[in-house]
């Protein structure tokens, strides 16, 4: 099975939040990207994941920083290690190399950094609610990256429950957290997005939605919309 993923983002920030987690003023940043993701089943155990990312980046100094042309870009496998409770639950491995596009004046203000090394640990399940299906998902592992920068940890957590026959609200919290260096503050942020997924009876599905960082240090507060196409082929 093949599953193709096409999302659109907007992102706008006008604030931050400082070295205490409170809200401050700061430099307007937007970030626009076009995503192509593709899933593949290649066995019941393996499946291969490749994304391609466009992205137009604006961020006031200083340093400031404009950049349009290729974002991050993933290529990777995730694999299932296991299943408990009456094979209702998976436990799966994830590991994705992360390339930047063009390099600019300002890379780590376009949102482009070193060449990553993403791992994950993740489990999930289904379950039922008054006869209507939904999902739950968990991961987490660490992020390495190249050179210098530091690298982070990271973790993510979802859910999503129709509402209706055809209509499915998800929710996901995302949160990161980098550790001082010599050269950067310690970091955290914490994202919240929720999102409507309409499925017409077709194989493909159409997602709105929306997202925010809710709290941060050192971070950027970020205000988001989304649109995605899905297709199961």
């Amino acid at each position: 099975m093949l599953l193709v993923i096409h999302e659109f983002t907007s992102t706008l920030a006008l604030q931050a939040f400082d070295r205490r987690g409170g809200v401050v003023g700061a430099p307007l940043y937007a970030k626009y990207t076009s995503d192509l993701a593709l899933e593949y089943g290649a066995l019941d155990w393996l499946t291969f994941l490749g994304r391609m990312e466009a992205a137009r980046v604006y961020a006031q100094g200083p340093p400031a920083a404009y950049y349009r042309g290729p974002g991050m870009s993933e290529l990777g496998a995730r694999v299932e290690l296991g299943r408990a409770l009456h094979e209702e639950v998976v436990f799966s491995a994830q590991a994705l190399l992360r390339l930047p596009g063009v390099r600019t004046a300002n890379p780590a203000a376009a949102g482009l950094k070193q060449r990553e090394i993403d791992w994950r640990l993740m489990m999930g399940g289904s379950f039922d609610l008054r006869d209507a299906p939904g999902f739950w998902s968990i991961e987490a592992g660490p992020r390495k990256r190249g050179g210098l920068e530091p690298g982070e940890w990271r973790a993510e957590a979802a859910a999503g429950y129709f509402l209706f026959d055809r209509l499915q609200i998800m929710g996901q919290t995302t949160s990161a957290f980098a550790a001082k260096t010599a050269l950067t503050p310690q970091s955290q942020s914490h994202k919240a997005q929720i999102s409507l997924v309409l499925n017409p009876g077709r194989p493909w599905s159409l997602q709105l939605g929306t997202f925010r960082t809710v709290s941060g240090v050192n971070v950027r507060r970020e205000t988001g919309l989304l649109l995605a196409w899905w297709r199961r082929m």
